[in-house]
């Protein structure tokens, strides 16, 4: 995680009472699409991220195997690790934000003692390699390509499942299909992805705002705002500026084809229907060949 600071502003603001509140204001550039490193923010992100229908999907693939060792990128706050872990597999999650990490490791916990010794959670990020190997199925979900800013750290991601996964292991990869409109925008307008208040009170709200396109590299360049209230009134803003690679299916088959993995299934929603081209999203489960 690398972050370069760009501008920090710190305003007291007088109130009518007589008392003043400082409002800090900063800026800073981040290397992927954005930092979810605040307790408060991961905290909102588990509340809004409550879908099932990718994990059902993927034990559907699964099948009645036996217990799977098993690699999640990404993992986020556990909402994948967790429910594979119910089922008795060996879970290994890689995440780049602590704050996500540490609910991720909260929920773990409360497992018992034989599921929570079946799961190693650890922060890094994963376009730097050592992931490990030996694993049965590597899980790439949850629109995680979409948080990356180039096609080479998304191809980089699926050579690196190779590596780590035992011959005729299975990888799963689920985002959006680009369908070529991003540069239509919307761009200057600030959207709310989620907004809510913590265990003490503090409001958190947390938005993006797309700032330009490149069409010849299909580089989105946004910018985030994770916007805090604490209870006593100081305010404070953190933007970050981020860039996002929208990835095809056609992309996702070639990397896959070009670096030894046999596409075994490509569908088009989390229902498990087969892919057509015109829905949105792109679910591909290949095999290490």
């Amino acid at each position: 995680m690398s972050f370069r600071v760009v501008i920090r502003q710190r305003i007291r603001i007088y109130l009518s009472e007589g008392h003043f509140v400082r409002f800090v204001r900063t800026m800073e550039e981040h290397r992927y699409s954005a930092n979810y490193d605040q307790p408060l923010l991961a905290e909102l992100y588990d509340r809004s991220e409550t879908y099932t229908d990718d994990i059902e999907l993927i034990r559907t693939l699964i099948g009645k195997s036996k217990p799977l060792n098993i690699l999640e990128c990404f993992s986020g706050t556990g909402r994948i690790v967790v429910p594979l872990a119910r089922d008795g597999h060996t879970m290994t999650g890689i995440e780049i934000a602590p704050a996500m990490n540490a609910r991720a490791v909260a929920k773990v916990s409360r497992l018992g003692s034989n599921a929570e010794g079946r799961v190693k959670l650890r922060v890094q990020d994963v376009s730097d390699g050592q992931w490990g190997s030996g694993y049965d199925l590597v899980i790439m979900g949850g629109n995680a390509f979409y948080e990356l800013p180039s096609a080479e750290t998304q191809e980089r991601c699926i050579q690196l499942a190779y590596e780590a996964l035992v011959v005729g292991g299975r990888l799963y990869i689920d985002n959006n299909d680009y369908k070529g409109d991003w540069g239509e925008g919307p761009f200057g307008k600030e959207l709310v992805i989620f907004e809510g208040t913590g265990k003490d009170d503090t409001l958190g709200r947390w938005t993006v705002e797309w700032v330009k396109f490149d069409g010849g590299q299909r580089i989105l360049h946004v910018k985030r705002t994770w916007y805090t209230r604490a209870p006593d009134g100081t305010e404070n803003s953190v933007e970050h500026l981020g860039r996002k690679h929208p990835v095809t299916a056609d992309e996702v088959e070639g990397w896959l084809k070009s670096h030894g993995f046999r596409v075994l299934e490509v569908f088009g929603d989390r229902q498990g229907n087969p892919y057509t081209g015109k829905g949105v999203r792109a679910i591909f489960w290949a095999r290490k060949e």
